[in-house]
C-alpha cells in the first residue's frame, strides 16, 4: 500500500515544492510537469526532522517531532504530510485509535491524491467498524463496513463483522447474506467454511421461518462435516419448529433419522422416540427403540417409565395380530399406507416396500408422505440411489420437503463417526 512518495515528501521538506498530487509512477512521465507544493518553514523543520526519523525507525525520535509538526500545520498540504507521518509511527506500533485519526484526515484531504484517497477511506471505515463490533455498537459497525466495501475494501472478515452486527440487530436476512458471502469467498480460496459460520447462520435461516431454505442450509452443513454431533444438532434444531399439522409424522421421522445415524445419544432420546412412536400407533418401533437402548446401556436397567411404555407397547403388538393377515383387508390407498408405515415400524421393510407401492397405485394416500417412507425402507434395505429417487420425489416445497432433503442427505454418510 503506497501512502506517499518518499521522494515527494523529502523533496517538499527540503526543498519547499514536491510532485504531490500524482503518482511516483506519473511523475517520471516525460516532460510532464508535477505540480508546485509548498510548506512553510516553521511546519518544515520538525517535519523533516520527523521524516528523517521515521525512515530510519527511531521512533522514539519521530514522535515528538510529529506533534510538534502536527501543532503547526496549517494548510492542507502540510496536515497531509503530518497525518502521513502520522500513520507511519501508529502504524509501527499497532495503535488502531491512532491510525483511524491519521488516515481520517488522509481519506478527506483535498491534497490526497485521489488513487490514494480510496486507500484510505477502505482502511479508515474498515478500522472503525472493527472498533465500532469490539465494542458491540452494530449500528455503528454495520454503517462503517458498509461504507469500507463501498470504498472497495475487500478486508476477509468484514462479511462476518457484518454478519455478526445484522445478526446482533435481529436482521437475520442480512446476516445470514453476509454468511454466504464469506463462504464463497472462504471456498474460493480454496478454504472449508469454518463450522461456526454454519451454526450461526442455521438457527437464522430457521427464524425465517422459510422450512426448505433450513433444510437446504442443514443439508450443506453436514455434506461438510458428517459427525454424529452435528446430525444431532440439526435434527434439534428442526425439532424446534412451531409445530404443523403433520408434526407427529415428523418428530417420528426425526427421531429414526437418529436412530439411522447414530445420533441417539442417551436415555431420554430412545424414551422419547418409545413415547412417540407408542402414540403414533406403532407399538413395534417403540418396543425395538426400548430394546436397543437397554442393550447399549442407553437405557438403565429397571427405568420405570421406558418400562411402562414397553410394556405397554408389548401389549399392543399382540393385541394387534399378524400384520400379513391384514394386507386383504387394506383396499383404498391410505389403509394400505397405514399398514406398510406398520411393516416400516415393524422392521420389515420389503413388505413395506410393497405396500408403500400398492397405496400409490391406488391412490388416496399422501404421495409426500408415502414417497418420504418409501425412501425410508428402501435405505435400510440398502438401495440407496432407489432411496435417493424416493425422496426426491418429495416435493421441496411440500409438508415433507425438509425431511427428504435431510434423509437424502443421510444416504452417504451411514453410520456416521463422532
Amino acid at each position: 500500500m503506497t501512502f506517499v512518495s518518499k521522494l515527494a515528501m523529502a523533496a517538499a521538506l527540503t526543498l519547499g515544492t514536491s510532485a504531490l498530487g500524482v503518482s511516483p509512477a506519473l511523475a517520471q512521465k516525460k516532460n510532464e510537469k508535477a505540480p508546485e507544493v509548498k510548506v512553510s518553514d516553521e511546519f518544515r523543520t520538525p517535519a523533516a526532522a520527523a521524516q528523517a526519523a521515521v525512515e530510519a525507525k527511531n521512533w522514539a525520535a519521530a514522535e515528538p517531532n510529529i506533534v510538534a509538526a502536527e501543532a503547526v500545520a496549517k494548510s492542507d498540504t502540510e496536515k497531509y504530510f503530518a497525518a502521513v507521518l502520522r500513520l507511519q509511527l501508529e502504524t509501527s506500533r499497532n495503535n488502531v485509535n491512532g491510525q483511524a485519526t491519521a488516515l481520517q484526515i488522509l481519506a478527506n484531504n483535498p491534497t490526497t491524491p485521489p488513487q490514494n484517497a480510496k486507500v484510505y477511506q477502505q482502511r479508515f471505515y474498515y478500522l472503525q467498524g472493527v472498533a465500532a463490533a469490539n465494542g458491540k455498537k452494530n449500528a455503528e459497525a454495520i454503517q462503517f463496513l458498509t461504507k469500507a466495501r463501498e470504498a472497495g475494501s475487500t478486508a476477509d472478515d468484514i462479511s462476518i463483522l457484518l454478519a455478526n452486527a445484522y445478526g446482533a440487530t435481529g436482521k437475520n436476512a442480512e446476516a445470514v447474506a453476509e454468511v454466504e458471502k464469506a463462504m464463497a469467498a472462504s471456498k474460493a480460496a480454496g478454504r472449508k467454511p469454518p463450522v461456526e459460520w454454519y451454526r450461526f447462520a442455521i438457527p437464522k435461516v430457521a427464524a425465517l421461518g422459510d422450512r426448505t431454505a433450513t433444510a437446504q442450509w442443514m443439508t450443506r452443513y453436514i455434506q461438510e462435516y458428517p459427525t454424529v454431533q452435528n446430525w444431532r444438532w440439526v435434527i434439534q434444531v428442526t425439532r424446534q419448529g412451531a409445530p404443523t399439522a403433520n408434526d407427529k409424522v415428523e418428530k417420528l421421522d426425526l427421531y429414526r433419522l437418529m436412530r439411522s445415524t447414530n445420533a441417539l445419544a442417551d436415555r431420554g432420546d430412545y424414551a422419547d422416540y418409545a413415547y412417540q412412536a407408542q402414540t403414533s400407533g406403532l407399538p413395534w418401533e417403540a418396543v425395538a427403540a426400548i430394546e436397543e437402548g437397554r442393550k447399549n446401556g442407553k437405557i438403565p436397567a429397571g427405568d420405570s417409565d421406558t418400562g411402562r411404555i414397553y410394556t405397554a407397547s408389548q401389549a399392543a403388538a399382540k393385541a394387534e395380530g399378524s400384520l400379513d393377515r391384514q394386507i386383504a383387508t387394506a383396499k383404498t390407498g391410505t389403509q394400505t399406507a397405514n399398514l406398510a408405515d406398520a411393516f416400516l415400524a415393524s422392521g420389515n421393510n420389503a413388505k413395506a416396500l410393497e405396500l408403500y407401492d400398492q397405496a400409490l397405485q391406488r391412490g388416496g394416500a399422501k404421495a409426500d408422505e408415502v414417497n418420504l417412507h418409501r425412501g425410508i425402507a428402501l435405505q435400510r434395505l440398502g438401495r440407496k440411489d432407489e432411496a435417493r429417487t424416493a425422496f426426491q420425489a418429495v416435493p421441496a416445497t411440500g409438508p415433507f420437503g425438509n425431511l427428504a432433503l435431510l434423509w437424502a442427505t443421510s444416504i452417504d454418510f451411514p453410520p456416521l463417526g463422532a
